[in-house]
């Protein structure tokens, strides 16, 4: 007995189609062009698949009701609510699985990007040579220097553009799924503190070398605070005035997580008063971002466009995953 797959997923489909010879697969909607279908699109082709590999369009219950031989849905995401009516799914006997943490390493990489940036002045430099601010500046350099270093004085690069050392520092995580475990093993292996929020976290489950501890104490002691948690109706602008305050002055905030974790006023706010040093962001609130954003006006802010997720190999980790996810499938069907 063969099955009948869609997958409208960015990802390896020849892949797939090796790996996994038992099922008939067509390819569709984003997997095929980048456009995502309607559910009325979806509706009216899902009838014949036992396999759907989703990622960003929406499969609600008029798409679930069509897909009358549909068994299993393999989400290219973490998080599923948002595109899936898993209560439908649920009633009708379909079993539905997630990616969770497909992007975790791309992800690290960005948010020590960020850190590293701003702990070491990567693209202030490079921006002071290319405008010309350095250029040609008559700094007091001694002739055996001359081959080594751009100039001696406060106003030299090599002192005006110190920057600070990550192993000196203490990094503060809130939420310890994937990528927040991902970011206390790379900040570990850079020497920093890690020190860890998350309620529904216990403490056999957090490895060495990191401390959970209160959201206060997090706030109040970390030279970086990152965001690694969904939304919920408990944590929705978490970010706030009050926890901006509590944060060091010289502090680094990051946001990859999600906009709705940040009061982006306060967000705002906090840079303009010097409440904290610089804050960078891959998420909004609204995306793409408004031309009246608050955040654009916001000093020391880096907005990178949500695409700390996006890299090659997210794609191979994902239809690695998904492979996994349908050869067991297959596997537990006796008369495959």
């Amino acid at each position: 007995m063969g099955y009948k797959g869609l997958i409208m997923a960015e990802l390896d489909t020849d892949m797939i189609k090796k790996n996994v010879p038992d099922i008939d697969f067509d390819v569709a909607g984003y997997g095929k062009n980048k456009k995502l279908m309607s559910s009325e699109e979806i509706a009216d082709v899902i009838g014949d698949y036992d396999v759907l590999v989703s990622e960003f369009e929406t499969i609600d219950a008029h798409v679930l009701e069509a897909a009358k031989k549909l068994k299993l849905i393999v989400c290219c995401r973490g998080g599923v609510k948002s595109v899936i009516d898993l209560p439908k799914a649920e009633e009708l006997g379909v079993r539905v699985e997630n990616n969770v943490g497909r992007n975790a390493n791309a992800v690290v990489e960005v948010i020590f990007g960020y850190m590293l940036d701003w702990a070491r002045n990567i693209e202030k430099s490079n921006r002071q040579v290319h405008d010309g601010t350095l250029i040609g500046k008559d700094f007091y350099l001694p002739d055996e220097y001359r081959d080594s270093l751009w100039g001696f004085g406060e106003d030299s690069p090599y002192v005006a553009l110190r920057g600070r050392s990550l192993s000196s520092m203490t990094i503060g995580i809130v939420g310890y799924g994937h990528i927040g475990r991902a970011v206390a093993e790379r900040a570990n292996a850079f020497g920093m503190d890690v020190l860890v929020y998350d309620p529904m976290c216990g403490e056999s489950n957090i490895s060495d070398n990191v401390r959970k501890v209160s959201l206060d104490e997090l706030m109040e002691t970390s030279d970086v605070v990152t965001l690694h948690c969904p939304v919920t109706k408990d944590n929705r602008d978490m970010m706030s005035y009050h926890r901006f305050r509590q944060m060091k002055k010289d502090a680094l905030f990051i946001n990859a997580a999600r906009g709705g974790l940040v009061d982006e006023e306060a967000l705002a706010w906090a840079l303009k008063n010097h409440e904290i040093d610089a804050a960078a962001i891959d998420v909004a609130k609204q995306e793409p971002l408004p031309p009246d954003s608050v955040l654009l006006s916001a000093p020391n802010l880096t907005i990178t466009p949500h695409i700390a997720g996006a890299s090659d190999e997210v794609i191979r980790k994902g239809t690695e995953m998904v492979i996994h996810k349908l050869t067991k499938f297959v596997g537990s069907d006796p008369a495959v």
